[in-house]
């Protein structure tokens, strides 16, 4: 899910107007040029799936945003892009609010007249609610005038907007239970929508608004269903869609997203997915990998397709949008998706690969249905966790004997602490010995790697028994790689 602070990102909203007019950063003064006549393209509501791209473009770093988003993102707007296959398949192009407001107007201009000269309906991200006497930095909470006034700079740059997704409202004025939490109504919050739409359309008369929100804590298919027929119960009408960020370590995001996108199409609301990596995956190529799993997760495995497809990010990777004949940058990934979903995700054979990935398992204990398949699934974002203390144990059957390169462990751990786990290996015949120990200080999603000096010949079952630890002893991912024949 999103972390980023509201209060910071509005801040940098309002600045982007007052600072200096040398100020790299800042929007440069208006002036009274009318922007180029663009192409306006109609939004095209026939599209199913209807394809959404939004990478994170570059912004400040704050305090819950230590990156700066995708470093090529201004260069997707250049005539000469290397992407012309992968905007061929792309419906509709979605700017985060908050770059709207940091963008010069040059940036903007360039963007959004490009975008449009390439055919995408243009659609922007914002937290719709006004804080009252709760809702202050929430997430969500972004309020009614900025919206608007981002709006209208989008306009002014010779932009027509036909989508806003709206920034987790249920999500945050509902389950949330932090500081300043509102605890609304899914009515009340509804109703406060409907103020949010009426004031939009005095900017964009036909701007449809739909939803984004977090399946994650409480709030999932059940509660999503009932919060479509309340928009539509106290507003008269429907929301135009209903985007789902997923926390991927719920065991059943799957069989909860078909769940949403059946309601959806009674309920006349369009479904979308939002495929991504990991907060914390170290590289682009594990960010898609990533992504690419949850994609053969739901697509393949469970035969679903949501209405609409979006390939977004607000983590720190992917740090290439382009070129897209090039591996591991976000446009080769969204051809990748078209042309053969089954080659998305990670590497399964070969030299390098992860052997561990999707074999079977046998686990010392389990909680909450987070099983052992969980710590092979290739997703950082899910975990196998035991409920319990030291000592607990994993172990992992091959399916045959390989030549092991090395392990890679990285554990689902609160507290941060001294832990202990040994990895014991063996062959066919189950005669484990012990190889090597972990022993330090390690914190939640540290990677621990054992590299032997040589290649460990004849392994099918690996045992990771962890001794010690101040937290339950869970596995984040276990990775066994092949050091080929």
């Amino acid at each position: 899910m999103k972390r980023i602070l509201l209060l910071l990102a509005l801040a940098l909203f309002v600045s982007a107007c007052n600072l200096p007019e040398d100020s790299e950063i800042n929007m440069p003064p208006a002036t009274s040029t009318k922007p180029k006549p663009s192409i306006v393209v109609p939004p095209k509501l026939d599209e199913v799936p209807m394809i959404w791209f939004a990478p994170l473009p570059p912004l400040p770093v704050v305090q819950g945003r230590p990156f700066t988003g995708s470093d090529d993102f201004i260069e997707l707007f250049k005539p000469d892009a290397p992407w012309n296959k992968a905007a061929e398949r792309v419906h509709v192009f979605k700017f985060y609010g908050e770059w709207v407001g940091y963008a010069t107007d040059t940036q903007l201009k360039l963007a959004v007249q490009n975008a449009q000269e390439r055919g995408f309906t243009l659609a922007m991200e914002f937290g719709p609610l006004d804080a009252e006497d709760c809702g202050e930095g929430i997430e969500g909470f972004s309020g009614v005038s900025y919206a608007v006034s981002a709006a209208k700079r989008i306009k002014s740059a010779g932009g027509t907007l036909h989508f806003l997704a709206m920034d987790e409202p249920y999500f945050y004025g509902h389950f949330y239970d932090g500081p300043n939490a509102c605890h609304w109504s899914a009515e009340k919050i509804a109703q406060e929508i409907d103020q949010f739409v009426i004031a939009m359309r005095v900017v964009f008369p036909e701007i449809m608004i739909g939803d984004t929100e977090a399946m994650a804590g409480p709030a999932g298919a059940v509660e999503y269903n009932e919060w479509m027929d309340v928009f539509q119960q106290v507003n008269g009408y429907p929301l135009a869609f209903l985007h789902m960020d997923i926390d991927w370590s719920r065991p059943g995001w799957a069989d909860e997203m078909m769940s949403i996108q059946d309601h959806g199409r009674t309920a006349g609301v369009p479904i979308g997915i939002i495929y991504m990596g990991n907060a914390f995956d170290p590289s682009d190529e594990e960010w898609l990998s990533a992504a690419g799993e949850r994609v053969k997760k739901l697509e393949i495995d469970k035969g679903g397709v949501s209405d609409h497809i979006l390939f977004q990010s607000w983590n720190d990777k992917p740090d290439h949008t382009l070129p897209e004949n090039e591996d591991f940058t976000f446009t080769n990934f969204i051809n990748d998706y078209f042309e053969d979903k089954s080659n998305l995700g990670y590497k399964r054979e070969g030299e390098g690969s992860n052997l561990a990935l999707g074999k079977e398992t046998r686990v010392s204990n389990v909680v909450e249905g987070l099983v052992g398949a969980f710590a092979v699934d290739g997703d950082l974002g899910t975990l196998w966790n035991s409920g319990g203390d030291a000592t607990q144990w994993i172990e992992i059957d091959l399916g045959a004997e390989y030549n092991i390169l090395r392990i890679e462990l990285t554990p689902s751990q609160f507290p941060a602490g001294e832990t202990a786990h040994r990895v014991l290996l063996a062959g066919s015949d189950s005669q484990f010995s012990e190889r090597h120990v972990f022993q330090s200080f390690t914190s939640d999603g540290q990677v621990l790697t054992f590299s032997p000096q040589d290649p460990i010949p004849s392994i099918r079952y690996v045992r990771v028994e962890t001794t010690s630890s101040p937290s339950w002893v869970a596995w984040r991912e276990i990775e066994v790689i092949d050091a080929g024949r």
